[in-house]
């Protein structure tokens, strides 16, 4: 039996689409332009705005534009939710975001499936659409919404978008913090060349103790701070995709994959630490209870094992460090499991 295609693919990703819903019209951006996607913030209101600008967001220490689609699509006002979504996006002159209802799912067109809309269509910002599963989506042109943007720089604002926003104090409070959130750098970002060559970092799986080497780490991130997108039909230790500078990363519930979670057990993805592999293989990021520290452990202090009870755990060696024992994670393993591609020796 033959696995040569991700579980979560990207074959295309010069044409690979995120969508979301404004109302009941379903729309989508091309996923290269996307940078981030997060829930709705508290977004900073100056003065005077042109139109189409709710405010500005302090983004990884960069000022961007928030915009209402809403307003240049020319659809009904609606208040804002904290269910929002802001996608941030790269655009060809400047970074900028757009407020949406919610963001649904990927996919992926060629440009050879899509229909050209003619005529005008929302100010020309689409161009094309697509048939995906029965439903009309409509492809935003990301170029257009920046000249439509420069166009209205010279005219006043008459929506106060501050009242658009939920003015409950536990409301602001959450808009407060995620705001905060954002404009922070991740803490527990990793780069390489600060570690030594045999640094590992340890993190938890319930009670075992498990330990990755750097080498094969991108990043640490908390999930809370990353919009995580739900994939349909996807199994159950596949909990979502997250975009991490611009790449998806599908997010592997390692605790459950390995076999390690109770059916009862009830976790909070809000409080799981996120390991991203630095892999060609697969865009895959692990989710794991606990990230707990980084150690030194020398070549001399592992030894292999050969035993089917460890191999199951995903356990290649162990590392006894000041009377503690490591668990060194089988990555080779892992990222070559049959359950994380699949078989398509029979299309």
């Amino acid at each position: 039996m033959e696995f040569n295609k991700h579980l979560i693919t990207t074959d295309d990703p010069d044409n690979l689409h995120l969508c979301f819903t404004l109302d009941s019209r379903t729309y989508a951006v091309n996923a290269k332009n996307v940078l981030e996607v997060t829930t709705l913030p508290l977004i900073n209101a100056p003065q005077k705005l042109p139109e189409y600008i709710v405010g500005i967001l302090d983004y990884n220490d960069l000022f961007i534009n928030v915009i209402d689609i809403r307003k240049v699509f020319n659809l009904p006002e609606k208040k804002y939710e904290l269910t929002n979504k802001i996608i941030i996006l790269k655009g060809e002159e400047s970074l900028f975001a757009i407020i949406a209802d919610a963001v649904t799912n990927f996919f992926t067109a060629s440009p050879s499936q899509m229909q050209r809309v003619m005529g005008e269509s929302a100010g020309n910002i689409i161009k094309v659409f697509y048939k995906l599963d029965e439903n009309i989506v409509n492809i935003i042109d990301i170029a257009s919404i920046e000249d439509s943007v420069k166009k209205v720089h010279s005219q006043e604002n008459k929506t106060d978008y501050s009242l658009l926003f939920p003015q409950d104090e536990e409301s602001v409070c959450i808009l407060q913090r995620r705001r905060n959130e954002i404009a922070k750098t991740p803490a527990l970002h990793m780069e390489a060349d600060i570690y030594s060559k045999d640094q590992y970092v340890v993190f938890r799986l319930g009670e075992h103790m498990y330990c990755l080497y750097f080498y094969y780490i991108k990043e640490l991130i908390n999930l809370k701070n990353y919009s995580l997108t739900k994939i349909p039909y996807a199994p159950e230790y596949i909990v979502g995709i997250i975009n991490l500078k611009g790449s998806f990363y599908s997010v592997l519930d390692l605790k459950k994959f390995i076999g390690l979670q109770t059916k009862d057990e009830n976790r909070n993805l809000d409080e799981g630490r996120v390991i991203v592999l630095e892999s060609t293989e697969l865009k895959l990021a692990l989710w794991v209870d606990d990230i707990l520290d980084i150690v030194n452990i020398a070549k001399e202090n592992i030894e292999t094992k050969n035993d089917q009870r460890l191999d199951s755990l995903f356990i290649k060696s162990e590392a006894y460090i000041d009377r503690e024992i490591y668990n060194i994670l089988n990555l080779d393993k892992l990222i070559n499991d049959e359950r994380l591609y699949i078989d398509t020796s029979n299309q």
